[in-house]
């Protein structure tokens, strides 16, 4: 098989992810339309695009519109900005700034899906053939899990994440082993954690298995070393380019900064520098320089940052716990188990089918896919632990295990086709399609509701988009703007529909502004209206049905939420009238 050529299944990839595109711009038509986007993170990075674009300088990421007057302190990376602001930039003479916004709203995800469906299809042709790259592909985009991460105007950083994650595994599983495709994984490494830090354990361990894969076979030698070079030259441009000046000496645990730009420019010199000395030529020898050059590198950098040992959230403000605790990407996939037991299937039954298909085949594997195949299989066996410390972990190895089990399945399909009776074929066919897809999991996973789920249960993003939805949040722009004392959830949606400025948004490193927005509707009146002095805010702003003020109002029985739901609205708040329906509840501060 001629690994290079791309041509056998590049065709149809392009009509898979055409169909995809399709299907998911069709299903989405209403959203994009009105420009709701799907998650608090979407909004707050299309505020960040607008922000830019509006003259707030590359280096200031924070968001001047919420936690005021400080303004809200933001770690988010302007890589994933780019592609969104030239769409706009490109667009918006022609259709305007509404219809630029949607437009990029819509094609950045769908390329991000394209570059995901093109790795995983390129991972699995190195590794089992075409009729796999297809397969792959098509595992992809038939992943209810690994879409809702690029539907239309999913344009916050994870979806890049994941496809720059799979980039560099694609690239590592080369079978020739050439530096180029070592710089290439190196720069896909490098690119993925200056977005952010969620795929940092599965690019560790990309990085480890080919660390340990040249110390047993020294061939691997020149893919290590175009990786540590890309490492190198990559953290090296990134830094000043991502990092704002005023930053580079801060050495921030929760994003792109020294902490993690050292280990890589030291590391990925180690592993330029190892496979040229001449005198490792045992596999022992190659193992022990391994082991004292990067313990070494690791040993330096949590003496250089001990606060950081415990992780990207070692420095986390406790007074973000509590709300923490409420976010249900956050929760693990076991606390899942005993109230949506479907959820926990859902997202975490795939991981193990490919788990035991990567198995299967490296069980099977040749010497050029063998270290492929070890490759996928660390990474599969390795990051699905994730999954029990927090259920947005799930996405990788779901992409993963696409791969996997794409290369089953192409084993298999020919087995199933070559059944002579007609039944039997179709019936063996449709059992390899369905059980190496995500309609498995899918499957057992409306069983599970159905027999022992939580039908009553109402999942947490109903109420929640509703009261973000831009024709709920119109009224507002009919009123003089001002500072909105907001639910948390809802600050930014009200910043991308609304001229408003709020008190807070989910993100931890404003934990003081999000508790006290928390505080705020449990407390009693003299305390309410401190919190709300403390940011100069004009307004309060509560929506029936959040999860946080249905909280407020069980925890806190006599607090400002559930007087407010009751209409006893106190002396020093005014109603302003909202449309007859609206889950809003508007109150101006009166003075």
């Amino acid at each position: 098989m001629d690994t290079d050529r791309t041509r056998g299944f590049l065709v149809p990839l392009i009509i898979i992810w055409l169909l995809a595109a399709l299907a998911l711009v069709v299903v989405n038509r209403a959203d994009i339309a009105a420009l709701d986007l799907p998650d608090t993170d979407d909004a707050q990075r299309l505020m960040q695009v607008r922000d830019w674009l509006g003259g707030q300088a590359w280096g200031d990421i924070d968001q001047h519109r919420m936690n005021p007057p400080a303004g809200a302190n933001m770690h988010w990376s302007r890589l994933v900005d780019l592609p969104i602001a030239a769409i706009i930039v490109v667009t918006e003479p022609v259709f305007g700034r509404a219809v630029a916004e949607r437009i990029a709203g819509t094609a950045v995800p769908l390329l991000a899906l394209l570059v995901t469906m093109g790795a995983a299809a390129l991972a699995a042709f190195r590794l089992a053939g075409r009729q796999a790259a297809i397969l792959a592909a098509v595992f992809i985009a038939a992943s209810g899990q690994i879409l809702s991460l690029f539907k239309p105007l999913r344009i916050d950083h994870h979806n890049w994440q994941i496809a720059f994650m799979l980039c560099a595994v694609a690239a590592l599983c080369d079978p020739r082993r050439r530096f180029s495709s070592g710089i290439v994984a190196g720069l896909a490494t490098v690119a993925a954690l200056v977005i952010g830090l969620e795929m940092l354990p599965h690019l560790v361990v990309a990085g480890a298995i080919l660390v340990l894969g040249w110390c047993l076979q020294p061939a691997l030698g020149r893919l290590l070393a175009g990786y540590g070079v890309a490492l190198v030259a990559g953290s090296a441009l990134a830094f000043p380019a991502f990092v704002p000046p005023a930053r580079w000496w801060f050495a921030a645990c929760d994003a792109f900064s020294p902490v993690y730009a050292a280990p890589l420019v030291f590391g990925g010199a180690l592993a330029a520098i190892l496979p040229q000395i001449d005198v490792l030529t045992t596999p022992v020898r190659r193992g022990i320089a391994a082991i004292l050059g990067f313990a070494s590198v690791g040993i330096a950098v949590l003496v250089a940052f001990p606060h950081c040992a415990g992780g990207p959230m070692a420095m986390l403000d406790p007074a973000f716990l509590p709300v923490l605790a409420r976010i249900s990407e956050a929760r693990s996939i076991v606390s899942y188990l005993g109230t949506e037991p479907e959820t926990a299937i859902a997202f975490g039954l795939y991981p193990f089918i490919g788990i035991a298909c990567a198995f299967v085949m490296l069980r099977r594997a040749d010497a050029d896919s063998r270290f492929g195949w070890s490759l996928v299989f660390g990474l599969l066996a390795t990051t699905t632990w994730l999954m029990f410390l927090q259920l947005r972990a799930a996405t990788g190895p779901n992409a993963l295990a696409a791969i996997a089990a794409a290369a089953v399945a192409a084993m298999l399909l020919p087995r199933a086709r070559a059944i002579p009776s007609t039944l039997p074929r179709i019936g063996a066919t449709m059992l390899v399609l369905v059980g190496l897809t995500s309609a498995l999991p899918m499957f057992a996973a409306l069983a599970a509701k159905r027999i022992g789920g939580s039908p009553n249960t109402i999942p947490a993003t109903e109420p929640l988009a509703s009261c973000t939805a831009s024709s709920t949040l119109a009224p507002l722009n009919g009123v003089p703007k001002g500072i909105i004392a907001d639910v948390f959830d809802m600050g930014p949606a009200i910043l991308v529909h609304t001229p408003h400025s709020v008190i807070a948004g989910p993100y931890h490193r404003n934990a003081a502004s999000i508790a006290d927005t928390v505080r705020l509707w449990r407390a009693d009146d003299e305390e309410a209206k401190m919190i709300a002095a403390r940011y100069g805010a004009t307004y309060v702003l509560g929506c029936v049905g959040t999860n946080d003020l249905a909280a407020a109002k069980k925890e806190a029985p006599e607090g400002l939420w559930a007087r407010l739901e009751a209409g006893e609205v106190p002396a020093w708040l005014e109603a302003v009238p909202m449309p007859k329906g609206s889950p809003l509840r508007l109150y101006r501060i009166k003075g």
